[in-house]
């Protein structure tokens, strides 16, 4: 994606300019290297590595009022529309902008209105409302490497 763009590129290379100075990133840099994290998020919606997230119905439901599911049941959810569903992502779901993430920006994203759809913003990494966003699944079954605390 940084090759298909490299306005993004320039503004990644920018930022570990400012951070790094002339040194190689290290580990610690992480958390100053915010752009860094919204291209990865971003590339992540657009492409998600686990297209489907199966998921097994501890017991019956009947979801929305009209869908009922028998316990036992596999259920899967598509990441991919999930990850280019209008209504938490904007009508720009088909271009690559790693700014929708970008907690720092004092322009919001469109969808975030005072927050009223949810969205998270920690000061520097802005994530929508919880189940939007499940490049890495989410809850009990998230990836194990969310977890980690010693990468090398």
């Amino acid at each position: 994606m940084l090759a298909i763009h490299p306005h993004i590129q320039d503004i990644l290379f920018s930022e570990i300019q400012h951070v790094c100075k002339s040194r190689m990133p290290l580990h610690k840099d992480l958390q100053n290297l915010t752009y860094a994290l919204c291209i990865m998020y971003e590339t992540l919606r657009m492409f998600p590595a686990v297209v489907l997230i199966p998921k097994r119905a501890a017991r019956e439901e009947t979801l929305l009022g009209k869908h009922y599911i028998p316990e036992g049941s596999i259920i899967a959810y598509d990441t991919v529309n999930l990850h280019r569903n209008t209504q938490y992502w904007g009508d720009d779901i088909n271009t690559f902008n790693p700014s929708r993430f970008d907690g720092r920006k004092s322009r919001a994203h469109p969808l975030d209105l005072g927050n009223t759809r949810g969205w998270v913003n920690d000061g520097n990494i802005k994530l929508p409302t919880r189940g939007a966003f499940c490049a890495f699944s989410e809850g009990v079954r998230t990836c194990i490497g969310m977890f980690s605390t010693d990468c090398g």
